[in-house]
């Protein structure tokens, strides 16, 4: 398979009411009948990646997209959002890329969605190239591209229109053990398509003010330690409709509380809450009419003195490999003993001036040595 880049390149007709010129291919395949019916997964890697060595599976570091791009993504902080995106520190990147690290999606016959997985992070995400792909009569064509951070588990890549833009939505499981049973929750992302790139646009007020990440989780759980000792949880189920105009996101909270000195008795239902929040696609923003039900309610038990017990990570950071033992030096040989006689003698100091001794030394410990110069 010969894999080529395209530069896109500006034409202008000069013949009036010629038919408008298609848009260029982002990056572009040849391959076989063969290739085309059946890809391997060195493909995708080959076709997405720029610099994939097909003979070892290894992918660039840092990965580059096939346009030349940074494989990069960049949730909002603290100080600079309403809500910080999910917290998390990457994995060491893999040694080569595997079949575990391709995701495929068909729309039509000849369109797919591909996601190719180069960065792993501790609460179960991933981070990848992911394109919008067209098979043709020579091989494969990339109309579409961008980076894509979500979780690999279960997931569903489908794009969806709303307001005349494409949004490219990703949804995956974070799974944890829990009990002696697996406990999956799921989350979304979603990605404007603008052009022929998929962006990770942050949540903004009408201000342009940062809400939060287009970051979606449908299913979560928090736990608070109270001032009284007490333990709050907080359980979230949210649905997400996209319609012709907007996007719709549903929150349903509940809330209760339970004593960590009493374990047999059961959790106490505090409260529960419902909430409905409204994004609408601007032509350079994802617009929400308010903030996450979830985060003002994160808000108000911070305020009133409430610990956050963080959460346990999906995949623990590999332990640092010990610092390398030093090699024990061999000791250095005993001098042999001088006689009282010898030891009288001068002794030369590494200034080059000779200096008697006041007395004779008998003991052959205490014998001056020459300093070189």
């Amino acid at each position: 398979m010969r894999r080529t880049l395209l530069v896109p390149i500006v034409a202008l007709s000069l013949l009036a009411g010629c038919a408008t010129v298609p848009k260029p291919a982002m990056c572009f395949a040849e391959a076989g009948p063969n290739a085309r019916s059946f890809p391997a997964p060195d493909v995708w890697f080959a076709l997405l990646l720029h610099g994939y060595d097909q003979d070892t599976g290894a992918a660039p570091r840092p990965a580059v997209d096939c346009a030349g791009a940074p494989v990069w993504w960049q949730d909002p902080v603290a100080d600079e959002c309403h809500e910080a995106g999910p917290d998390s520190l990457p994995l060491p990147p893999p040694e080569k890329l595997t079949e575990g690290d391709l995701v495929l999606e068909t729309l039509q016959a000849n369109r797919r969605l591909v996601w190719v997985i180069t960065r792993r992070f501790t609460n179960g995400e991933a981070l990848g190239p992911v394109a919008l792909v067209e098979t043709t009569e020579q091989g494969f064509r990339v109309d579409a591209l961008g980076s894509l951070r979500a979780m690999p588990k279960n997931t569903k890549l489908r794009l969806e229109h709303v307001s005349g833009t494409d949004l490219l939505v990703a949804e995956g499981d974070a799974c944890i053990a829990e009990g002696g049973e697996e406990v999956c929750r799921r989350h979304a992302r979603i990605l404007p398509l603008r052009r022929n790139r998929f962006f990770s646009e942050s949540v903004s007020d009408k201000a342009r003010a940062c809400q939060g990440a287009a970051w979606f989780p449908l299913a979560r759980e928090q736990l608070f330690e109270l001032p009284n000792k007490l333990q709050r949880k907080f359980e979230l189920t949210s649905t997400i409709t996209f319609n012709a105009n907007d996007i719709s996101v549903q929150e349903q909270v509940q809330v209760s509380d339970s004593d960590p000195s009493q374990p047999n008795v059961a959790p106490r239902l505090y409260r529960r809450a419902q909430d409905v929040r409204t994004l609408v696609v601007a032509e350079n923003a994802l617009v929400g009419n308010k903030a996450s039900l979830w985060s003002r309610m994160m808000e108000q038990q911070v305020r009133i003195g409430a610990r956050i017990v963080p959460e346990k990570p999906i995949f623990a950071m590999p332990a640092k490999p010990p610092p390398a033992k030093e090699e024990a030096q061999a000791p250095a040989p005993a001098e042999p003993a001088k006689t009282p006689a010898e030891a009288a003698k001068t002794a030369t100091t590494a200034a080059g001036k000779t200096v008697a001794p006041s007395k004779p030394t008998p003991a052959p410990e205490a014998t001056a040595k020459q300093a070189g110069p």
